[in-house]
């Protein structure tokens, strides 16, 4: 069984271990994204191991994943609308801003699933496409 330790607000993780707590985790950070009205960010780890990084961010019905590590080196973010601008969103995470581009969002519903399929799996998931982001 996966356990997945998941930063969010508090000095220490979030544990997930069912597909519900990511369900509960998320529906708690889009509640808080929509009532201050700001896109929030979040890290979660495989416990045990920091070899995978896998960010979660919410912005009310939308949101964006990022993965590094394990059998994909460099940066990987969700790919959302190819037509959207590469405009850079600021995501929250704990007071530190985290620049993602607006073409990387896909929709909250996405994001739960695909998160949850990380919580099963410890792996990048299949069920969304992704795209490299590399730095200038």
């Amino acid at each position: 069984m996966t356990i997945v330790r998941a930063f969010f607000d508090e000095d220490e993780p979030v544990m997930l271990r069912t597909p519900a707590d990511v369900a509960a985790l998320l529906a708690r950070a889009q509640a808080d994204s929509r009532e201050f009205n700001l896109p929030l960010f979040m890290q979660w780890y495989i416990e045990g191991s920091d070899a995978v990084e896998f960010g979660v961010g919410v912005n009310d019905d939308r949101g964006t994943l990022n993965f590094t590590g394990g059998n994909w080196p460099g940066l990987w973010f969700s790919q959302g609308d190819p037509d959207a601008s590469e405009e850079l969103l600021s995501y929250d995470y704990m007071s530190h801003e985290r620049p993602v581009p607006a073409s990387c969002e896909i929709s909250f519903t996405r994001v739960v699933q695909a998160a949850q399929e990380f919580l099963s799996t410890g792996e990048r998931p299949t069920s969304i496409a992704w795209k490299e982001l590399h730095s200038e």
